[in-house]
């Protein structure tokens, strides 16, 4: 693509400040008013080939504030303030494949003309720079985000970027008054410093003077005068906002800039606007101290404190879990309904799924847990679940209890259901589990077992209905040994859940732990969740490809092409990379707003337990792959995969400790018996 900005040489501090601009939202519409564009296409049009290649280009015009890294180092010496998309780096949800792979270009430019022209587009910025004739480029690309096809806006408009924060009013003033760090998820510090912030149905505005945390891009504290700010009441839903305020993502809107002059700036001297009660800000101090020891049981106790409880009970149980293996554990249950938990025998897999089960207030007397251990002899769903009898019209149930639980599951959709599969693979899974399979693919609605045909005659029917809806309120956790006396997994079964190995930690370490916990009280109890509702708002619904950044998206494709140069069947599916984002989506995060798990370590653990979890086989079909390493080596001899994960762009996403470990794992099993798992 041909540049057209200034050739510099940027400093380190400004390739940092521009790569974090990638993560910014903003909003933009197709640049059809525009009267030249840059030199990159073939024709001079808003949509076109790119020169000398096959690539279509498509220009957007920013409605919204620009970072200000952008503003300083990119546009102030570029002769257009245009961004630039680029069809083929567009994620599916938006630019599907039968659009991508259409082959003749004149077709393509129409498909994506009637998809973007008139829209409103929530965008990130892709700012890259690449060296070139000695001299670096900016290139100042674009990833849409989503397409909003209801929302009319002109050329003219413009909009602010307002951070919204998501609890109560008083805590959020609270942190203003006090000049706390406040969080804000979608809102870096490559922004300009916020003037409007939404909480609840309030705008605060005048906010004059922030500073930026040192250890986290997203934190900020307020450190003006607390006097100078007013709140002024907003309704989200009103129609004079249609237009003029537009929903981005949960932790961020966009707001016209005329609406904000016209009906927020005008109302600060007016009754309309609020001043922050110190008086009651401090009557919450008085509080503070005591905070933990006063939340109830109901919808405000947060993710973290559950999380905190969740590690304290464990010790007190005797069980010694890496806090990062918790951290993964509940992040995969919360975002699958499968998940499958391996090891070594005696590493307390089946203690940490009955030990979470219990910090969600389940209980086989009430009918939310069940524990149940396979059998050898399971070859077919009927063995779990029952059948129904032709001769006498009665559906008999199995002795496993699982049909009566799933049913009560669905007839209680607000409280929460667990089934532990414990020894799973004792029977081949794929056989005993085949129905669930396919249904954890679909949307929870639509998840229908069979137990029976429905025009079959059945006496007890309404006791054991036809059919049962596996709702989103049940999560199925398997435990499982890998040794000569159980049963491989199949691909399909590894696609659709997380594999987690737990990691044994030292004996030392479980005292020390219990040591610091025997005088503190059971504060656990406290945090428990007691509801489907409660944990459902732990679970975000953003689109799994938005957790990721065009190189992190090359970065699979590129490890597909290698998987799948060495075997046709196996690779990176685009399953497989919508749950790592689903997953990267879902980390929890502290009292500080910053994420329990880092991203880097997070894509390190989804590979290891989304990917690598699928190569299994001879030397002569993964050597090359894998490589083979002796007991007396430190790293794989001839493994492809090994020198990927350790090349300077693989390094840029992540260390991959837990991947590059496993991959020893394996090739030492192909040095020494010619075979891994």
């Amino acid at each position: 693509m041909y540049n057209y900005y200034e050739n510099l040489e940027y400093t380190e501090v400004e390739k940092k400040q521009l790569s974090d601009c990638n993560s910014c939202y903003m909003l933009g519409i197709l640049a059809t008013d525009e009267k030249s564009f840059p030199t990159s296409g073939e024709e001079q049009s808003y949509i076109t080939i790119m020169k000398g290649s096959t690539n279509i280009i498509f220009y957007v015009k920013a409605l919204s504030y620009e970072p200000e890294p952008i503003l300083e180092l990119v546009d102030k010496r570029s002769a257009s303030p245009l961004y630039i998309g680029i069809d083929r780096y567009q994620n599916e949800a938006n630019f599907p494949l039968s659009l991508k792979l259409t082959s003749d270009l004149k077709k393509k430019m129409q498909m994506i003309e009637e998809k973007l022209k008139g829209r409103l587009l929530i965008f990130k910025p892709k700012i890259t720079i690449k060296q070139h004739d000695d001299k670096e480029i900016a290139y100042k690309n674009l990833e849409i985000v989503a397409i909003e096809p209801d929302v009319k806006v002109s050329s003219n408009q413009e909009y602010i970027q307002v951070p919204k924060i998501n609890f109560k009013n008083k805590d959020f003033e609270k942190k203003l008054v006090e000049g706390s760090y406040i969080y804000f998820e979608d809102y870096p510090h490559v922004m300009f410093q916020p003037n409007y912030i939404l909480c609840g149905n309030y705008i605060y505005c005048n906010l004059k003077s922030w500073e930026r945390s040192s250890n986290s891009n997203r934190r900020w504290r307020y450190t003006g005068d607390i006097n100078d700010i007013k709140k002024v009441p907003i309704d989200m839903d009103s129609i004079e906002l249609t237009n003029k305020l537009i929903r981005g993502t949960d932790n961020l809107i966009f707001i016209e800039k005329d609406y904000l002059v016209d009906n927020v700036d005008s109302k600060f001297d007016t009754k309309e606007a609020i001043n922050i009660s110190i008086y009651e800000v401090n009557n919450l101090n008085t509080q503070a101290s005591t905070l933990d020891s006063t939340i109830h049981h109901d919808t405000d106790i947060n993710e973290y404190k559950f999380l905190t409880a969740l590690k304290e009970y464990t010790v007190k149980k005797g069980l010694c879990y890496d806090e990062n293996d918790l951290i993964n554990f509940h992040t995969c249950v919360k975002t699958n309904p499968l998940t499958i938990v391996a090891g070594m025998s005696g590493t307390g897999k089946t203690q940490l799924a009955r030990a979470y089960a219990e910090m969600l207030d389940l209980s086989e007397d009430n009918n939310t847990l069940l524990f149940l251990p396979i059998s050898p002899s399971y070859t077919e769903p009927g063995d779990l679940l029952g059948y129904l009898n032709n001769n006498n019209g009665l559906f008999i149930p199995s002795e496993t209890r699982l049909t009566e639980f799933l049913i009560h599951a669905m007839e209680n959709p607000n409280s929460m259901h667990m089934v532990i599969f414990d020894e799973m693979n004792l029977s081949q899974v794929e056989h005993w589990f085949a129905p669930f399979i396919s249904l954890l693919e679909l949307e929870p609605d639509k998840r229908m077992l069979s137990l029976y045909s429905k025009n079959a005659h059945c006496i007890n029917s309404a006791i054991y209905y036809p059919t049962i809806n596996i709702g989103s309120n049940i999560r199925f956790v398997g435990t499982v040994n890998m040794d000569e006396t159980t049963k491989d997994f199949s691909d399909r079964l590894l696609d659709r859940a997380n594999v987690i190995t737990l990691k044994k930690r030292s004996f030392v370490s479980l005292k020390e732990e219990q040591k610091q916990n025997q005088y503190t009280q059971n504060t656990y109890e406290k945090f428990k969740c007691l509801n489907y509702s409660q944990y459902s708002s732990w679970v975000k619904n953003d689109m799994p490809l938005s957790a990721f950044t065009i190189e992190e998206l090359h970065f699979f494709d590129e490890l597909h092409n290698l998987i799948n140069a060495a075997d046709s069947q196996k690779g990176v599916s685009f399953r497989i990379v919508e749950r790592i984002g689903n997953y990267i989506n879902n980390i929890p995060i502290n009292e500080d707003g910053e994420l329990m798990l880092s991203r880097r370590v997070a894509i390190d653990i989804q590979v290891k337990q989304r990917i690598l979890t699928k190569l299994k086989g001879t030397e002569s079909q993964y050597g090359s792959l894998i490589g083979t390493m002796m007991p007396d080596n430190e790293t794989p001899q001839n493994s492809a995969l090994y020198e990927f994960f350790s090349s300077d762009t693989a390094l840029e996403i992540s260390n991959f400790e837990f991947t590059k470990q496993d991959i020893k794992r394996k090739a030492k099993e192909l040095g020494i018996y010619g075979y891994t798992n």
